[in-house]
């Protein structure tokens, strides 16, 4: 099955303006399941330096210390 990306030329134009900013920024995704949140952000970091970390079930210490790996 083929997915497409469409319609969210808005919000990835809102992640490029806010990343090219001299400043730091957060930006907090949010809504219901399954609209493309995680799809927006893979596709805005796509040809971008980044560290993708997608916390899950686990405690909060371990998701910290795989944060940490990965950022190290």
């Amino acid at each position: 099955m083929l997915q497409q990306f469409v319609d969210r030329e808005n919000e990835l134009q809102l992640l490029e303006d806010t990343y090219r900013e001299n400043r730091s920024s957060l930006i907090i995704l949010y809504g219901r399941r399954r609209i493309g949140k995680t799809e927006l952000v893979k596709q805005f970091i796509k040809e971008k330096e980044h560290i993708y970390f997608l916390a899950d079930a686990r405690t909060d210490r371990e998701n910290i210390k795989e944060v940490q790996r990965a950022v190290s």
